[in-house]
C-alpha cells in the first residue's frame, strides 16, 4: 500500500521519525491480524439437510437425483444412512455440478466425507467444495464413560444388552469444514436418540448426552482452527423437551459465540412437520432442524422440501412426481440459503 502523503525522511526529527515508525508499524500489524478476508455477503451457498432413513440414494436414484437437483444444494447433510451403502453410490446418484455466477466450487465431482460413527445411522457430508474433515469428529465418536454407566443404569435391563452394542457404534454424527464464499464453515450433522417421550426416560437422557458430546467437540475445532460459521443439522428427535437443541446451541468462542434454529415451514406457508407421520402410531412433527451462528451467517431464504406441496407444472418440469418423498422417506429435507454477514 502506497503512502504518498509521508514527508520525507531527511526533513523529520527524531520525534517525527518515531512516530513515522510506529505509524508504519501499526498499518504492517494490522494487516497481520486482520484474519480471513472479509466475506462477499452477495455470494449465497445453500444447505440441504435430510434424514434419510436407510438407503434412499440406492433404492431411488432417479427421485433423489431429481429432488437434489431442483433443490441445487452446495452442501448436503444426509443422516441415518445405511452403513451398507457407498460414497460411491451416493456419488453416482448426485447431480450433476452446476455452475453458475455465484457458484465458487472448484470444478470437479462432489467431495464426500462417508461417516463411521453411529452404526446402523451413518452420518455423511456432500459438498461442492472441498472438504477438510476435522480430527474431533474422525472415526466413532464414542459415549462418555461416566455418561454410559448413567445410561446403563437408567435402562430397562431387558434392554442394557442391545443398547449397550448400539452406544459401542458411538454417537451418530460427522463433521466437516468447507469455504463457500472463501470463509471457513463448520457444517456437523447428527442423528440423536429416538423416542422416549418422557422427560426422565433413559433415550431422553440419551439425546442430552449426544447434544453435549457434539457440543464440546464443536468447541474444540472452534478453539483449535479458525472457523468464520457454524451450520448444525440433522434429526434431534425433540419428542420431549427441547433441551438437546439448547445443548447444541453453544455457548461458543466468539465468533460462534452461538446459534439459533432456522424457522421453516412448508410452501403453505404454515406446516412446520419434517417427520410424516401419517400410518405410523407416530403424529406428524418438526423433528428435523438447521441450527446456525446468526453473528456471522445470514438466514436468506429456506423451506421444508415436500412433492405433495409442488405444483403439476413444476413436478414435470423436474422429473419428479408428488409421491416421490413418500418413496424417499418418511422425512422432509431442509433446504437453506445462507449469506456471510
Amino acid at each position: 500500500m502506497a503512502h504518498d502523503n509521508l514527508p520525507s525522511s531527511k526533513h523529520l526529527g527524531k520525534g517525527t521519525k518515531m512516530r513515522v515508525v510506529l505509524y508504519v508499524i501499526s498499518i504492517v500489524l494490522t494487516a497481520c491480524v486482520s484474519g480471513s478476508p472479509k466475506p462477499d455477503a452477495s455470494a449465497s451457498f445453500t444447505v440441504l439437510s435430510w434424514n434419510i432413513s436407510g438407503n434412499a440414494f440406492v433404492s431411488h436414484p432417479q427421485e433423489f437425483e431429481a429432488l437434489l437437483a431442483f433443490a441445487a444444494p452446495d452442501i448436503v447433510l444426509l443422516d441415518e444412512v445405511d452403513p451398507s451403502t457407498s460414497a460411491a453410490q451416493l456419488r453416482a446418484a448426485m447431480p450433476p455440478i452446476q455452475f453458475g455466477s455465484n457458484k465458487d466450487a472448484a470444478i470437479g465431482a462432489w467431495h464426500i466425507s462417508f461417516g463411521t460413527s453411529g452404526g446402523r445411522q451413518r452420518v455423511v457430508v456432500a459438498s461442492r467444495y472441498p472438504l477438510e474433515e476435522p480430527e474431533e469428529f474422525a472415526g466413532i465418536v464414542p459415549y462418555p464413560e461416566h455418561a454410559r454407566r448413567q445410561l446403563t443404569q437408567r435402562m430397562p435391563a431387558v434392554d442394557q444388552e442391545r443398547w449397550a452394542a448400539s452406544m459401542d457404534a458411538g454417537i451418530a454424527v460427522n463433521a466437516a469444514i468447507v469455504r463457500p464464499g472463501g470463509q471457513r464453515l463448520l457444517v456437523v450433522s447428527a442423528d440423536l436418540e429416538c423416542c422416549g417421550d418422557d422427560p426422565e426416560s433413559w433415550a431422553e437422557l440419551k439425546r442430552r448426552v449426544e447434544a453435549k458430546e457434539i457440543r464440546r467437540l464443536i468447541r474444540r475445532v472452534v478453539e483449535r482452527t479458525s472457523i468464520d460459521g457454524v451450520v448444525v443439522a440433522g434429526d434431534f428427535n425433540l419428542v420431549s423437551t427441547a433441551i438437546p437443541l439448547a445443548l447444541i446451541a453453544g455457548p461458543y468462542e466468539a465468533p460462534i459465540s452461538g446459534l439459533i434454529a432456522a424457522e421453516l415451514y412448508h410452501r403453505d406457508g404454515k406446516a412446520t412437520w419434517t417427520w410424516d407421520g401419517r400410518g405410523t402410531p407416530f403424529p406428524s412433527r418438526a423433528l428435523d432442524f438447521q441450527v446456525y451462528s446468526p453473528n456471522t451467517l445470514r438466514f436468506a431464504q429456506g423451506e421444508i422440501l415436500d412433492t405433495e406441496d409442488m405444483t403439476v407444472e413444476l413436478l414435470e418440469l423436474h422429473g419428479l412426481d408428488a409421491e416421490s418423498s413418500i418413496a424417499l422417506s418418511n422425512h422432509r429435507p431442509l433446504v437453506i440459503e445462507y449469506l456471510w454477514h
